[in-house]
């Protein structure tokens, strides 16, 4: 079977949920040997901004993702080039992405961007072990709420692949750093975080190749109302950091956290959500499934980029205002 030139793409959806375990495994490994106690100790000292930047995470963001859907929903069939299938893949990509906590990404751009580093790391590192329960309500939550059909969240398959390929590697990534030294750290985070992103271009090229990501069906509306909610969860985040009154660089970092999502988890969950064996006993739901699972890909991807996109452009402008005087 291997002499087939095409075999990989035909049977990708063997593989896709090993690729993606080892995709997040490696990349968290990486993440937690940049992580110490004292991280977490001293932002639990700052509380305040903790306390916003995780309420903007798992109480405004989600509350957001609903209302788009909901609106989403309100277009008429063929709205802008959205299928109804279109429609269900983009809501069930936004209830995913929604449940996410932040990504390593986050913590970059929020260095670049001269805002609080400390705060950063502590909201990605603590939202991540958060979303052990956080990220299978909120995605039940919406997904049973605004998408059409029987699509069963599994939380406790969810909640134990984050607990095994989540929060067990970035403790022993923790680990790590205590073990090593500078130079042997930086090799370590370097070498998970190069693996972890091969990975994930492997994933992209197999998912292209098996025809999972599917283009016409979300016309412009789709990508339009990923951009959107993107945008959205910016600035209601920034609104919300400034009613609680806290300081710009936590403000900023809070921003950054709340547009950079975790998209390497997405992609691991999005294998929980939909098992290969759903397809097989769908029944009558099966077209609104397969269409689910395919724009949660779709969504993660471009979520992905646009939020990338954002997160520099914010990075770039913060810089200006936060630079040091002097």
């Amino acid at each position: 079977m291997f002499d087939q030139p095409f075999w990989f793409f035909s049977n990708f959806g063997e593989f896709e949920r090993g690729l993606s375990a080892a995709m997040v495994t490696l990349s968290m490994l990486g993440m937690g040997a940049t992580l110490t106690v004292r991280d977490f100790a001293t932002t639990l000292f700052a509380w305040k901004g903790l306390a916003v930047g995780m309420a903007a995470q798992l109480l405004v963001v989600p509350a957001w993702a609903g209302l788009v859907m909901f609106v989403l929903s309100l277009f008429p069939e063929g709205f802008g080039g959205l299928s109804v299938a279109g429609a269900v893949g983009i809501a069930t990509g936004l209830a995913l992405i929604a449940a996410m906590p932040g990504g390593s990404a986050s913590n970059l751009l929020t260095f670049l961007g001269n805002g609080n580093v400390a705060l950063s790391v502590s909201l990605t590192a603590i939202t991540t072990f958060a979303c052990l329960l956080a990220t299978p309500v909120v995605l039940a939550s919406l997904v049973t709420v605004q998408v059409p059909g029987e699509i069963d969240i599994d939380k406790s398959r969810i909640m134990l692949d984050i607990g095994l390929f989540l929060i067990a590697p970035l403790l022993a990534g923790m680990v790590v750093h205590a073990c090593t030294n500078d130079r042997q750290r930086v090799l370590f985070v370097k070498v998970m975080v190069r693996a972890s992103l091969g990975l994930l271009a492997l994933i992209i090229v197999g998912s292209l190749g098996a025809g999972r990501l599917q283009f016409a069906a979300y016309g412009w509306l789709g990508p339009a109302a990923v951009i959107v909610f993107c945008i959205g969860a910016v600035v209601l985040a920034r609104l919300f950091a400034h009613v609680c009154g806290t300081v710009e660089q936590d403000t900023f970092a809070i921003v950054i956290e709340v547009a950079v999502k975790n998209g390497l988890l997405a992609l691991l969950v999005l294998t929980s959500m939909f098992p290969s064996r759903m397809l097989a006993e769908a029944g009558p739901d099966v077209h609104l499934i397969a269409a689910a699972r395919d724009g949660c890909m779709f969504v993660v991807l471009f979520f992905s980029g646009v939020a990338l996109a954002t997160g520099i452009v914010s990075a770039l402008r913060s810089r200006k205002l936060l630079a040091p005087r002097g």
